[in-house]
């Protein structure tokens, strides 16, 4: 309290006296900051080491700084070089600063508060920096799959091969049972929407069970519509650099919205200095990267199999007529996909701007399937003297995802769901009259559902973020800086599906033609307010940075969807339909924060605690005055040289507490208007009894580690450990029928996460020419359930144990998969955990080898086990179209699964169901080539031959995803029918197949 009164007199002060400062005992010091190459440095932190003044770099590498007039210490820090130090005597009003590359980031700024940074080298908790060479290295549709292999304490999947995004982010292992499983996304101090919404698909798949319904009002949850999720709208071009904060002590300064981590984007800002140019073309094509491979029949096999009906099919030999490829004829589409990317970059008298274009056109492996992506940025920033900096960011998107019909359904119409009961002598084709043949063997062609149905998802988006920094008080010892950010996350979604009366599976359902259309509108606003004071005595013994702050969102979704059957003469508009169906959700939550920290650098920048704490409040907890607290505090202390090659060691201790919010609604008894009276319409209460003191689940956790730096910064360990207690999960349990409901959510269950993870980086080759980098990520995770105050349940997978269930059971890990074992001496099947979806570890591996101008880059992402349920292939054996359906050979009668598995038939695999359910629980382990590039760069004297003053240029081939190693039988061992959630995944349903890419990039520089 008596540093916020002495806060309030300095500011009073302040605004009275103006910026402070010493002029008349100051000095200018210029300088030029370049590479070990040469070339200028842009944008590098130019500091004089004990005071609290930074300056940046422009475009030329220039810069000017007030010093003292003594003898100082100037500090030069860039991310991607090594910090620099050097000394200028007081006669000395010029310098020349050359920097190293540092390739391992040793020295990064690393985000520690709301408004607070500090070096790497003396962070005190774990947090992994992806920087904006490693987002671009080759083409990506979205951010969050540029992350992947690529994060210690990260586990990210693509639920489907669709394109357009549907990306899982875990990070340090499972956090919930029930609540939201994302991380918190945040783009230059603006948190952004990443929700995923039904696309409405369910109206036609029935994957729930019902064909009257969207699932719009599951938000986040259990979906089945192969959703995006909207990070996927963001221009990965744009990207500077990336902070994932993974553990409690670094994400509790975001409160009860951080328990699942916390992603800070930083976008590109301008550099003084003339314009400069950058233009980039890419282009490239996508390949299907696997098949399922179908059975090869002969006229006996299929007679026994199908009927007399199919002999037709098969000529005098027995052997098929012809046979076709369906998985190929659907999803062998390899039509060009392109991106052009325009940059301007410059600024002069204090104002600096950045300007951006993207158009990217990603076409699907799939007819009517692709992804489309427009983006405009205009980042502006201004000095309004000294004392008052002014940045505004300003992103326009538009984007348009067509993403076909797969995933599970009950009606025969996803494409996977048809193709295992289709045998590959049926001619699915477009005949010569342009119509699709029936199928005989299912009540839909997915070759004809693929051509003339439409899912289409158009989204506009508006990311804005203001930053105002004001410096109140400044001078060698000390200064006090008030910042205010604020912006606005505005998206409007459109869906919009239509599937004609002319489709076989249309015809047949008593209401030909569906149409969809879904209009959903987010609105997220958000600002903090913030004081930061440091204050370094004379002699520079201690630095100490306090910061205070308070912080506001809102956040306003917005849900209509209309389903229309029965369309009159083919006509795709509502108006056409004779049945219509409405459904409207809107979700509000508005959260208040205030926070406070202290940040302590002492004994020679050796040691540096932390201290902080977060008060938060939100209108999705029964009490919405009540604030809940989120404490923060750690501990670092460096070693220097301890051995010849130790060049140091850094040790590290956090804690920090964070909270995951109740979902929207959980509070409140829903009523439901679906009563009609004589006319009068009529309320009803749902199902559920809501919990008027639901409250956040909270996270408490522990990390410790240490970090080493060796061989003179040619090579550093990074080392963690953590163990999470998570409290208050939200749970529903089974209440008296008396009551009139069935179940009621309230907070209760806990659980314990504990993990490792691992980064080593290397240099091992440095020399003139040649140089190669290496790094080496390992992450381990396990969960448990230490407190169940209801009966074990069961989520996901269909519930079915026969099928494999995920079980939620006291003392047993949270993704445990369920199913049957044998049966018992009365016939009862035995119920066994045979599996777990939480792989036994992952690692990454990245190397980049430089030759002169060539540059040769690859990722590969290992994850060892990790079992998934693979119910496509339940679906083939059930079909009898399993390539290994057929006893092998020298075997006569079919065996027991546990005699034959893992390498059962599909006849003994099928005809163990509902007994057995291993020979359908796969282990999901590979090892993906990611990311594969090969660049050159082109020498001066080429340069000087190409028109225009290209001042640099690059020319690459690139590949992503090209193989994937792995004994798993499906399609892709990643995929996930659920969508986004943390239990409940891994499972394998008719998903959109996989794909490869390749590109040949141009990238100019003027």
């Amino acid at each position: 309290m008596t540093k916020l009164l002495l806060y309030a007199l300095v500011l009073g002060v302040s605004l009275l006296a103006g910026p402070q400062s010493l002029e008349g005992q100051q000095r200018q010091i210029t300088g030029t900051v370049t590479s070990a190459e040469g070339t200028p440095v842009a944008g590098a932190a130019v500091s004089i080491v004990g005071q609290n003044r930074t300056t940046q770099t422009d475009q030329q590498g220039q810069f000017t700084v007030s010093a003292p007039a003594a003898e100082v210490r100037l500090r030069v820090n860039r991310l991607g070089y090594a910090m620099r130090e050097v000394v200028v005597p007081l006669a000395q009003a010029t310098v020349n600063v050359r920097l190293e590359a540092d390739a391992l980031s040793l020295d990064a700024i690393v985000v520690t508060g709301q408004a607070t940074s500090v070096a790497r080298r003396n962070l005190a908790h774990a947090v992994a920096s992806v920087s904006a060479r490693d987002v671009e290295r080759t083409p990506s549709q979205t951010v969050d799959k540029a992350l992947q292999g690529k994060v210690p304490g990260a586990l990210i999947s693509t639920n489907s091969g669709a394109p357009g995004g549907g990306v899982q982010v875990d990070l340090r292992g499972v956090s919930s049972i029930n609540g939201t499983a994302d991380p918190l996304w945040v783009i230059d101090g603006v948190i952004v929407s990443n929700v995923s919404i039904p696309s409405g698909q369910n109206a036609v798949t029935a994957a729930t069970g019902l064909l009257n319904t969207t699932s719009v009002g599951v938000v986040g949850g259990s979906v089945q519509d192969n959703t995006v999720n909207r990070v996927a709208d963001l221009n990965p071009s744009d990207i500077e650099s990336i902070e994932i904060l993974k553990g409690a002590s670094a994400a509790a300064i975001y409160g009860s919205k951080a328990s699942n981590g916390v992603i800070i984007i930083t976008t590109k800002r301008g550099r003084e200095g003339a314009p400069q140019i950058r233009f980039s073309q890419k282009l490239g094509v996508y390949q299907l990267s696997n098949t399922l491979g179908a059975r090869n029949f002969t006229r006996d096999e299929a007679v026994g199999a199908f009927g007399e009906e199919v002999a037709a099919y098969f000529g005098p030999n027995g052997q098929p007529l012809q046979t076709f490829d369906h998985e190929k004829l659907l999803a062998g589409r390899e039509d060009l996909s392109g991106e052009t990317a325009l940059s301007i970059s410059g600024g002069t008298g204090g104002t600096r701007y950045f300007l951006s274009g993207l158009l990217q056109r990603d076409a699907g492996i799939i007819e009517n399937t692709g992804f489309d992506k427009q983006s405009v940025r205009l980042n502006l920033e201004q000095r309004l003297g000294s004392a008052v900096e002014v940045r505004l960011n300003n992103n326009l998107l538009h984007t348009r995802a067509q993403r076909g019909l797969t995933n599970n359904d009950n009606a025969g119409v996803s494409y996977y769901m048809v193709l295992p009961f289709t045998p590959n002598f049926v001619d699915l084709r477009r005949g010569a009259d342009g119509l699709f043949p029936d199928n005989p063997f299912e009540r839909s062609n997915p070759l004809q559902t693929a051509a003339l149905g439409k899912n289409e998802e158009d989204v506009w988006r508006f990311i804005s973020a203001g930053d105002v920094k004001v410096d109140l008080l400044q001078n060698d010892r000390q200064s006090l800086r008030f910042s205010l950010v604020g912006g606005a996350d505005y998206f409007a979604q459109n869906n919009n599906l239509f599937y004609p009366s002319n489709l076989q599976f249309e015809r047949d359902d008593g209401q030909p033609g569906t149409v969809v259309r879904g209009t959903s509108n987010n609105l997220n606003l958000n600002g903090n307010a913030n004081l930061v004071h440091t204050f370094s005595p004379a002699g520079g013994a201690f630095t100490a940075t306090s910061s205070v702050g308070v912080q506001y969102e809102d956040r306003d979704l917005n849900i209509k969807n209309v389903i229309g059957r029965n369309l009159i003469a083919g006509e795709e508009g509502i108006d056409a339909a004779t049945t219509v169906n409405l459904f409207d959700v809107r979700q509000r939550v508005r959260d208040l924060g205030v926070y406070a920290q202290e940040e302590l650098l002492l004994l020679d920048n050796r040691l540096l605690l932390t201290a902080g704490i977060r008060a938060d409040r939100t209108s999705a907890n029964g009490d919405d005055a009540k604030f809940y607290l989120y404490p923060k505090t750690s501990i670092s202390y460096r070693l220097p040289e301890l051995a010849s090659f130790v060049d140091e060691l850094k040790l590290r201790l956090a804690y920090g507490e964070t909270g995951n919010q109740p979902l929207f609604g959980q509070k409140f008894t829903q009523l439901l208007a679906n009563l009609n009276i004589g006319g009068v319409p009529g309320l009803v209460s749902g199902g559920v009894l809501g919990a008027p003191d639901i409250r956040p689940e909270r996270q408490r956790e522990i990390e410790g580690g240490f970090d080493l730096a060796l061989f003179n910064g040619r090579a550093n360990l990074e080392f963690t450990a953590y163990d999470q207690r998570i409290s208050d999960l939200i749970l529903q349990r089974t209440i008296a029928p008396s009551t009139g409901f069935g179940s009621e959510f309230f907070n209760g269950a806990g659980m314990n996460t504990r993990g490792v993870e691992v980064a080593v980086g290397a240099t091992p080759i440095q020399l003139d020419r040649l140089t190669w980098t290496s790094r080496t990520t390992f992450y381990k995770t396990e969960s448990e359930i230490t407190e169940l105050p209801v009966p074990t349940f069961r989520v996901g997978s269909f519930g079915a144990a026969s099928l494999g269930v995920f079980q939620i059971e006291k003392g047993k890990s949270p993704t445990q998969i369920v199913g049957y074992n044998g049966r018992d001496a009365n016939g009862i099947a035995i119920e066994e955990a045979l599996g777990d979806a939480t792989p036994d570890f992952t690692m990454g591996f990245t190397n980049e080898l430089t030759f002169g101008p060539l540059t040769l880059y690859s990722l590969l992402d290992w994850r060892k086990g990790g079992d998934v349920v693979n119910l496509t292939r339940f679906l083939h054996d059930a079909g009898q179209l399993s390539p290994d359906y057929l006893l092998p050979s020298g075997v006569t009668a079919p065996r027991r699964v546990p005699e034959c598995h893992p390498r059962c038939s599909g006849m003994e695999r099928v005809l163990g169901f509902n007994t057995y359910t291993q020979q359908y629980i796969e282990d999901g382990s590979f090892v993906k080539l990611r990311e594969l590039s090969l660049a050159y760069r082109l020498p001066e004297a080429a340069l000087r031959r190409i028109p225009g003053r290209v001042r640099d240029a690059r020319i690459s081939l690139s590949g992503r995803n090209l193989h994937t190693w792995t004994d798993y039988t499906g399609l892709d061992p990643e995929v996930s029918n659920f969508g986004n959630q943390q239990i409940g995944r891994s499972v394998d349903v008719a998903p959109f197949p996989p794909s490869r890419s390749f590109w040949l990039s141009i990238d100019l520089g003027f």
